[in-house]
């Protein structure tokens, strides 16, 4: 049962990580049609937001869990927030590479 927990805790970390690229890719393809500096721009900066916002409610949930532990100093809250950081920092670096690749892929007239 620790197993299946670990696993699942890991799961989730991985999918915070994936699904707001996966939504900034979604939202490229859809803006695309209105303007191409738009999309790539939103697109871009969209993963970071996303990320900003869902990150909050896992990080809370374990601080909760922290406190009701009877871990009270201020140490989880500063992981917290520096994971949360650091975080938004790698999705807008990764959505800056993404459509970059995007940027490529368009110049070469590959169809994916």
């Amino acid at each position: 049962m620790e197993t299946l927990l670990i696993a699942w805790r890991i799961f989730l970390d991985v999918s915070v990580l994936a699904f707001p690229q996966l939504l900034g890719i979604l939202v490229y393809f859809r803006l695309r049609r209105v303007s191409q500096l738009l999309a790539t721009i939103v697109a871009t900066l969209a993963p970071a937001v996303i990320f900003f916002w869902l990150a909050r409610i896992f990080l809370m949930a374990e601080l909760d869990r922290a406190y009701a532990h009877g871990s009270g100093c201020g140490m989880p809250s500063l992981g917290a927030a520096i994971m949360l950081f650091f975080g938004t920092a790698l999705q807008l670096g990764v959505g800056v590479v993404v459509q970059a690749v995007f940027a490529v892929i368009r110049d070469r007239k590959v169809v994916v």
